[in-house]
């Protein structure tokens, strides 16, 4: 996963970034959009699919990490050659046990 998205493509990739959220001394409560690149819109469908099963539960395997929850998935084409899907999700983190570490 990334937050870039490269200038040289691989065929599928997932890149992550914040959109938004409110931040505290105590919380940080970050919207993220994860969008999944392919070569169909099938392919990124199924990444997706992937993520949302396989992947995106593992991350209540994060100490700091309080609440996690997916919003929406749906198809987000860049444009008519590069396919995506995109998920939006919600997290809490807890700021002030990662400064405490």
């Amino acid at each position: 996963m990334s937050t870039d998205v490269p200038a040289d493509r691989p065929d599928r990739f997932v890149s992550v970034e914040r959109t938004g959220g409110e931040r505290t001394k105590i919380l940080d409560r970050p919207e993220l959009a994860i969008q999944c690149w392919a070569q169909s819109s099938v392919e990124a469908a199924e990444l997706a699919d992937m993520l949302v099963d396989v992947v995106l539960p593992r991350v209540y395997e994060l100490a700091d990490l309080g609440a996690f929850s997916i919003n929406s998935i749906y198809n987000y084409p860049l444009d008519e050659t590069q396919p995506r899907y995109q998920i939006t999700a919600d997290a809490v983190v807890h700021t002030a046990v990662r400064r405490s570490k």
